[in-house]
C-alpha cells in the first residue's frame, strides 16, 4: 500500500475514495474510523490517509493531479481541519 491522499476532513477522504473507485482503482482510508469518533485525534494520528495498492500508486497520482490540480487545489493534501 502506498499513500496518496492526506486529509483532516472524513469527507473529503470520502470523495477521493470515490474519485479513485470510479477511476478502476481500488482505494483504502486508514486511520478514518478514528477520526470520526473523535475529530481532535485527526490531527494527532497524522490524518486521514487515502492509499493504494502499489501498482496502482502512479495511476492514482496521475487522477489526482489532474483532478484537484485544476481546482488549484494540492493533489495529496486536503483539510487541515477536521471542520471543513
Amino acid at each position: 500500500m502506498k499513500i496518496v491522499f492526506l486529509t483532516a476532513n472524513w469527507l473529503e477522504a470520502q470523495l477521493v475514495v470515490g474519485l479513485l473507485e470510479g477511476s478502476g482503482l481500488r482505494p483504502f482510508l486508514l486511520d478514518a474510523e478514528l477520526s470520526r469518533m473523535d475529530a481532535l485525534y485527526t490531527t494527532a494520528i497524522g490524518n486521514i490517509k487515502v492509499a493504494v495498492p502499489e501498482q496502482q500508486f502512479e495511476e492514482a497520482m496521475a487522477i489526482l493531479r489532474e483532478y484537484r490540480g485544476k481546482e488549484g487545489l494540492d493533489p495529496n493534501h486536503g483539510s487541515p481541519s477536521s471542520f471543513g
